[in-house]
């Protein structure tokens, strides 16, 4: 049993998608650098904020990547990872890694099979933009997926999700004060 099921979080089956008090998946995919990542990779040591996405051409996600770069320290520091999944082909991701100057992880998911399996995948199975907030044990707090008609958040909400989720745990995150020696 894992830990979120403890806390009566249930673990999204095949045949759904992820949702909010949800557990997501494991899935592994390699990075634009080669390593192969993952989700259980941070499994009780970061948050995560998943990025699920085709073309990153549309002004809104080209907004939202880019807020997110520009908060990615604070993000950090929170205990939170940011994880861009693009489908399509390594080149590709490497690209756009490169042209939109990400400070964040990408992986490639070549065959959109992830994508198909989290809901990020619109008409003519075309790869359509799915964001999820999960906390250090994988369990969903936020979603938004544009083939159900969500709007993108900007990179402020995402940040008040972080927030949210770290003051649910105030044993996890960093002490303020130095332990004694």
């Amino acid at each position: 049993m894992q830990q979120a099921e403890i806390g009566r979080a249930r673990v999204t089956n095949e045949h759904s998608f992820p949702a909010r008090g949800h557990v997501m998946r494991d899935f592994t995919l390699p990075s634009t650098d080669g390593k192969h990542i993952s989700l259980y990779d941070y499994r009780g040591h970061a948050n995560l904020v998943l990025i699920f996405a085709g073309d990153i051409g549309q002004t809104t996600e080209k907004e939202f990547l880019s807020g997110l770069a520009q908060r990615y320290a604070e993000i950090r520091e929170q205990d939170t990872e940011v994880l861009l999944i693009l489908a399509g082909s390594r080149d590709r991701a490497e690209r756009t890694k490169h042209q939109a100057k990400l400070p964040f992880l990408v992986l490639v998911d070549e065959d959109a099979q992830i994508h198909k399996s989290v809901g990020a995948l619109g008409a003519q199975a075309l790869p359509a933009a799915a964001i999820y907030v999960t906390d250090r044990f994988l369990e969903v707090f936020a979603s938004w997926r544009t083939v159900e008609g969500n709007t993108l958040p900007n990179a402020s909400e995402v940040f008040s999700w972080i927030d949210y989720i770290n003051s649910q745990c105030p044993e996890c995150t960093q002490a303020e004060w130095p332990a004694d020696d």
